[in-house]
C-alpha cells in the first residue's frame, strides 16, 4: 500500500495539521528532527524554481518531517516504519523534491492566468474556509492533548491557545495553507473546464465494469441481490432474480421486547449447554447426553413481580377502524426448583456436579424454548388481525399506496430506492429472513400476493413485482453515476498531464549532490 501521499497533498494542503501530527509523534516517538550545526551548510541552494529557492535546510526539515510522518501513520496500523532505513528516506527525500517543485510551478502558473486575485464572492468563501480550518485544527488540538481536562468556557480555550503556541500551530499558518489549496483548487477548475466526456467514453466505461460485475456475480450470485437492496448502483443483472415488495406487520413493540429478551436467555442456555457438555468430555465422560439423563431437575416460572409485567399494547391502524387489544406478554425467569440423581455407575464428586449442571442447563434451555415459541405465537396473535383487514384491502386497492400507509418496514417506505423497485431476491439469497425469501420464490406469477407470512419481524405480505432480466444494464439507467465517474478521472489525468508538462516547461534545477554531501 503506497500511502506516501503526493506534494499537494502531503506539505502545502495542511501544514497546521501536519505540524499537529509531528508534534504528537515526537512525543510518541522521541525522534527529533535532524539539525546541523552549520548555518552556511543548511543555507546551500539545492532546488530553484525560476525566482524560488528551496535549501538544504528547508528540505532535511520537510523530509524528516514526512518520515515522522509516515511513522505516525504506520503506529496506527499496529506497523513499523524505519526512519533511518536509506530506502525510506531516498523515497521520501524524491517525494519532497518532486512536491515542492510541482507547487511552486502551479504557484507560478495561478500569478501567470491572475488566478490569485479573487472576487469578493471568492474572498468570502476563502474567509470561511479558514475559519473552517482554523476551528478544525484547535479541535483537533483539544483532541490530542486535552482530551482529559475538565476546562470549559474562554479557559479551554486559552489552554488551546496556549497549546498551539507551544507546538508551533499559529493561525498564519493556516491562512497560508488554506489560501494556497482554494488558490490551486481554482487553478485545477481552470484547466480542466473545457473537459468532458462523451456517450462513447461511458459505454466503454459501462462496458467495461458490466463484464467486471458479471464475472463477480457468476461467483458470488448473492452479491447482486446484497448491492441491489443497498442500493449500490449495479451495471449487470445476472439471470435468477426477481423483485419483491412487502408490506410489514411488525409486532408490537412490547411483544418485540418480550421477543428478544428470551431470546436472550434461550441463547445463554444454549450456551452454557455447550460448555458445560466440554466441561464433562473434559473429565473423561464419554457421553456426556446420557450421563445428564440420569439427573431430574424441575424448572417452574419464577414468580411474576409487578416489574416483570409487560403494558399491554393497543393495535391501532391510522384512519381504519382497525383496533384490536393485545394479550400482555411477559417474560417468566427460570426457576430450579429441584435436582435428583440416579446415577446407574459410579462417578467421583466431579462429574456428579458437571453432570447436574448440564442437566440444569438443558432444563433452563428446554424452558426458555417453550417461553420463546409460546411468545411468538401470541405475538402473531395480536397483530393477526391487522394482517387479515390488510389483506383483504388489497384486491380492490392499488399496492403502492397501501403499502405506503401499513407497510412497517423502512425500506419499502418514503424515498428509499427499494420502495421503487422492491428487493432483489433469488435461490442465492442469505442475508434475509428465510421465511421471507421462501414467501417471496414460492409466488408463481408476476402480480401474485402470498398470505400473510409468519417472519422474524411479524407478518410479511410480498408481492411478485417483477423479473430480473439477464444482462448488462442500459447506459440511461447509469449515465449519471458513470458521467460523474469518468469525468473525474478524465479532468484528474488532464490536470496530471498539464503539470507535468508545466514542470518541464520550467526548468527547475536540483543539486542533489550538495544535498547528499
Amino acid at each position: 500500500m503506497d500511502i506516501i501521499k503526493n506534494g499537494e497533498e502531503f506539505f502545502m494542503h495542511k501544514k497546521a495539521l501536519l505540524a499537529l501530527l509531528l508534534a504528537v509523534t515526537m512525543l510518541l516517538s522521541g525522534c527529533a528532527l535532524i539539525e546541523k550545526d552549520e548555518a552556511v551548510d543548511r543555507a546551500t541552494e539545492i532546488i530553484k524554481v525560476g525566482d524560488n529557492v528551496h535549501t538544504k535546510g528547508e528540505i532535511q526539515d520537510q523530509v524528516n518531517y514526512q518520515l515522522n510522518y509516515m511513522s505516525l501513520i504506520y503506529s496506527m496500523y499496529g506497523m513499523s516504519y524505519d526512519t533511518t532505513d536509506a530506502d525510506n528516506i531516498s523515497s521520501v527525500t524524491d517525494s519532497v523534491i518532486d512536491s515542492l517543485i510541482e507547487n511552486d510551478v502551479k504557484n507560478m502558473k495561478i500569478k501567470e492566468l491572475g488566478l490569485d486575485q479573487l472576487t469578493e464572492e471568492e474572498t468570502a468563501e476563502l474567509e470561511n474556509e479558514i475559519a473552517d480550518d482554523w476551528q478544525s485544527t484547535r479541535d483537533q488540538v483539544q483532541s490530542y492533548y486535552l482530551s482529559d481536562t475538565e476546562l470549559t468556557g474562554a479557559e479551554l480555550e486559552k489552554a488551546i491557545d496556549e497549546t498551539c503556541e507551544e507546538y508551533g500551530i499559529t493561525y498564519e499558518s493556516v491562512v497560508e495553507s488554506t489560501k494556497e489549496t482554494y488558490l490551486q483548487n481554482k487553478l485545477k477548475s481552470e484547466t480542466v473546464k473545457d473537459v468532458a466526456v462523451t456517450d462513447e467514453e461511458l459505454q466503454t466505461e459501462l462496458d467495461s465494469k458490466a463484464e467486471s460485475a458479471k464475472t463477480t456475480y457468476t461467483s458470488s450470485p448473492a452479491s447482486y441481490g446484497t448491492a441491489v437492496n443497498n442500493g449500490t448502483t449495479v451495471y449487470y443483472r445476472p439471470a435468477g432474480y426477481r423483485m419483491v415488495k412487502q408490506i410489514l406487520v411488525k409486532f408490537t413493540e412490547n411483544d418485540q421486547a418480550v421477543i428478544d429478551e428470551l431470546t436472550t436467555l434461550h441463547s445463554d442456555a444454549e450456551t452454557a449447554v455447550t460448555e458445560a457438555t466440554t466441561a464433562l468430555t473434559d473429565l473423561g465422560v464419554e457421553d456426556a447426553d446420557a450421563l445428564a439423563a440420569q439427573v431430574t431437575v424441575t424448572v417452574e416460572a419464577a414468580e411474576e413481580t409487578a416489574e416483570d409485567a409487560a403494558t399491554t399494547t393497543d393495535l391501532v391502524a391510522t384512519d381504519t377502524d382497525l383496533t384490536a387489544t393485545a394479550t400482555d406478554l411477559t417474560v417468566k425467569n427460570a426457576n430450579v426448583t429441584e435436582v435428583t440423581t440416579a446415577f446407574t455407575e459410579e462417578v467421583t464428586d466431579e462429574v456428579a456436579e458437571a453432570a447436574k449442571t448440564l442437566a440444569q442447563a438443558k432444563a433452563e434451555e428446554a424452558f426458555y424454548a417453550d417461553q420463546l415459541a409460546a411468545a411468538k405465537t401470541q405475538a402473531y396473535a395480536n397483530i393477526a388481525a391487522k394482517a387479515d383487514e390488510i389483506l383483504a384491502k388489497i384486491p380492490d386497492g392499488d399496492w403502492d399506496t397501501l403499502m405506503a400507509e401499513y407497510t412497517e418496514d423502512p425500506g419499502m417506505q418514503g424515498d428509499a430506492a427499494t420502495a421503487k423497485t422492491g428487493y432483489a431476491v433469488s435461490e442465492a439469497t442469505t442475508n434475509m429472513d428465510t421465511a421471507f425469501t421462501t414467501a417471496a420464490l414460492a409466488l408463481a406469477n408476476v402480480g401474485d400476493v402470498s398470505d400473510k407470512v409468519e417472519g422474524i419481524y411479524g407478518y410479511y405480505i410480498i408481492k411478485y413485482v417483477s423479473d430480473v432480466t439477464e444482462g448488462p444494464v442500459s447506459l440511461d439507467e447509469v449515465r449519471d453515476t458513470l458521467t460523474e465517474s469518468v469525468l473525474t478521472t478524465k479532468q484528474n489525468n488532464t490536470y496530471d498531464e498539464a503539470v507535468e508538462q508545466w514542470v518541464s516547461e520550467a526548468n527547475a534545477t536540483v543539486d542533489r549532490n550538495a544535498l547528499n554531501n
